[in-house]
């Protein structure tokens, strides 16, 4: 069954997105990739901004869905990292576009839509902070915890996007969670 021509058209402005970035994509070119008429992608989004920010939202809520559990979860904390890192790659090397748009890109939304742009984060913080309550690790501001957190999952598919290590990102996890176990060590 062949998607909706909506679907046609975020997964074209995704895939122009992640190569080309927001401000070097244009409606015109998210038109003509989706097989539609500017006038199309108009009857489905405001605008360009309305359409990127569907799909952000779109995703941001696919990939935090996955993670919810993993914050009340009673397993250690390195297990649960672990874990975090495995969604994240697996999540990549099915959507390395829709991963790179999300998570690669900077994207500017208006401030009241600061929840969904940051709810990945404040998983993640939240998960921090309930580790540290329980004396899993030791105490660590949340928002540098994320900094480190972030810091090292995300240059995985950086660079393999940039052609200098191998894909699959799931190839990754277990050193990748060498690592986080060294950051967060048990107490």
């Amino acid at each position: 069954m062949r998607p909706s021509k909506k679907e046609d058209i975020k997964a074209a402005t995704i895939r122009l997105i992640a190569q080309n970035g927001v401000k070097g994509t244009s409606i015109r070119e998210i038109a003509a990739a989706a097989g539609v008429t500017e006038a199309a992608i108009y009857r489905h989004f405001k605008s360009k901004d309305d359409l990127c920010q569907q799909i952000y939202y779109q995703i941001v809520l696919q990939m935090a869905a996955e993670k919810e559990a993993l914050v009340t979860s009673q397993e250690p904390l390195a297990v649960r990292l672990r874990e975090w890192a495995r969604l994240t790659y697996v999540y990549y090397d099915r959507y390395p576009d829709a991963f790179t748009y999300v998570l690669l890109m900077n994207h500017i939304f208006p401030e009241d839509q600061n929840e969904i742009t940051k709810r990945q984060g404040r998983l993640f913080m939240k998960l921090i902070s309930g580790a540290v309550n329980q004396g899993q690790t030791a105490p660590i501001n949340p928002e540098v915890a994320m900094s480190h957190f972030t810091g090292v999952l995300l240059n995985i598919p950086r660079l393999i996007n940039d052609g200098l290590i191998p894909a699959p990102a799931v190839d990754y996890v277990e050193e990748v969670g060498a690592v986080l176990k060294r950051i967060f060590p048990p107490l």
